[in-house]
């Protein structure tokens, strides 16, 4: 027997106070209820339906805590008897809990569910900034849930190797070494891209910056466009201070059918996957590539029954330029249009929520053209991968959905090691003066091992030979010291 048919059936989304005016700060709870009426409203069943959803999924509120993120949106709609969860932390949730509403509905346990999530960092460090008293709901917990629970492990924070500014170019960077690409090409291959995303976002409602920006000024660096972690200036990353919304609403046909929702309102879901990357980035067996991601991404696309070149619209995660470069590359879509959100720097990067954004985009997207879409959503630090498929049509085997299978792959990670090694990738921070503060190196051993391991900010040399734009740092051989219980990394050269 086939799944039951799975569909969206209403989006909402908002963007709040971006005049950022203490007189128009709310609060996330409250940004999620307006998108969820939305959804409703958009749906053409009123708000009052609202009430009667089976299934609450809220994507883990970052700047404001609540008891509970989910019970909170389903007593502020009413709909008390509704089973409710809320997500862990990292921006493959969105899809994640879509693909566990779409199971309960499939599997006959949910007729009516609501996917959901909100921010108000904009609001709120205005509110701190100001020093005023912040007049939202407050529960056990208070603001903010910034932890370890953002993903790494002892030995990263033990590194300092943690933050998705200090890890998304390490990826970036072997990238661009195992293309063959000189850092001209690769800049300009992610200025162009974020460019395109920014002409998206400024198309969209709910756009935190919906300004069209150029390859040159996302390339360029200078005073508003400060390099932050080498090779990614400002504008190449996202954008996390904004107070944004968004409610999906998802029903079975049948109750889509009671509930009179027309045809063309309806966007079906064919199929999910998810998978993952061993949690210890310096574990990972490659930065130049994502095992869970290509798995995502096949195991979606074979369950739909598609090619990649099968699928009409597409938003695939770009917290950083080098997220839609391995997702594009291992599709073979480079040549394509890769956001119809607009990306986490323009559109903007409401903590974990944007990929609720990108389905409201997709949604949005295939009820005008027809087609297929997917989304791909990217959690901690290329670590966690969801995909979902949707369609304007009904697909006689219901929805599907898989999970990750197996462990991931590792490779020995020697945290002591002194000696010879050669760069396999790296970054450099960069302070507000526009100076190289401090670095990071992931170094091959022999025996295919490898170590993480730091650069003094007083070897100027290692830092300027990392940052240099005519020569390729990787590859290059270097000596890895201990000096009061701190490794450090120097290439050969150095003083």
């Amino acid at each position: 027997m086939s799944a039951r048919d799975v569909v969206i059936i209403g989006v909402g989304q908002l963007r709040n106070n971006r005049e950022r005016d203490l007189a128009q700060a709310a609060e996330p709870l409250d940004l999620i209820e307006r998108a969820a009426r939305a959804s409703a409203d958009d749906a053409g069943i009123g708000a009052d339906h609202l009430a009667r959803v089976d299934a609450v999924a809220a994507v883990q509120i970052v700047s404001w805590s609540y008891a509970d993120d989910a019970k909170a949106v389903a007593d502020r709609l009413g709909a008390t008897g509704a089973r409710c969860v809320t997500s862990g932390s990292g921006g493959h949730q969105p899809v994640e809990m879509l693909t566990r509403l779409a199971e309960q509905v499939a599997a006959g346990d949910a007729d009516l569910a609501l996917l959901c999530g909100g921010e108000a960092q904009s609001s709120l460090e205005l509110f701190q900034r100001a020093e005023a008293d912040i007049p939202w709901s407050r529960e056990p917990g208070g603001p903010g849930k910034f932890s370890r629970e953002v993903g790494g492990t002892e030995r990263m924070w033990d590194l300092g190797l943690v933050g998705p500014i200090r890890i998304y170019p390490l990826f970036e960077n072997r990238l661009r070494y195992e293309l063959g690409q000189s850092f001209a090409q690769a800049q300009q291959w992610s200025a162009r891209m974020y460019s395109e995303f920014s002409a998206v976002a400024a198309r969209n409602d709910a756009a935190w910056h919906p300004t069209p920006r150029t390859p040159d000024e996302i390339a360029t660096v200078g005073p508003k466009n400060r390099m932050i972690c080498f090779p990614y200036p400002l504008l190449m990353n996202a954008t996390a201070k904004v107070d944004q919304a968004a409610a999906i609403l998802v029903a079975s046909a049948e109750e889509a059918d009671r509930l009179g929702v027309p045809e063309s309102k309806r966007i079906h879901l064919w199929s999910a996957a998810a998978d993952r990357d061993c949690e210890d980035v310096l574990e990972r067996p490659a930065f130049g590539a994502s095992a869970g991601m290509a798995k995502a991404l096949d195991q979606a696309l074979d369950g739909a029954e598609l090619a990649a070149g099968d699928v009409d619209v597409l938003d695939l995660y770009s917290c950083f330029p080098v997220v839609p470069k391995l997702a594009a590359l291992h599709l073979k879509v480079t040549d394509r249009a890769l956001s119809a959100t607009g990306g986490l720097t323009s559109f903007g990067g409401a903590h974990n929520n944007y990929s609720s954004h990108a389905l409201v985009a997709v949604t949005r997207e295939l009820r005008r053209t027809g087609g297929t879409g997917l989304v791909y959503a990217n959690g901690e630090y290329v670590t966690r991968h969801s995909v979902v498929v949707l369609s304007g049509r009904a697909r006689p085997e219901g929805f599907v959905s898989a999970a990750a299978t197996g462990e991931p792959e590792t490779v020995t990670v020697l945290d002591d090691y002194t000696g010879e090694a050669v760069v396999e990738t790296f970054t450099v921070e960069y302070d507000r003066e526009a100076n190289p503060a401090r670095g990071y190196v992931v170094a091959s051993l022999s025996g295919g091992r490898r170590t993480g391991v730091r650069v003094s900010k007083k070897d100027t040399y290692t830092l300027g030979e990392l940052v240099r734009e005519d020569t390729e740092p990787i590859g290059r051989r270097g000596r890895i010291t201990e000096s009061g219980g701190r490794r450090t990394f120097a290439l050969e050269g150095s003083a």
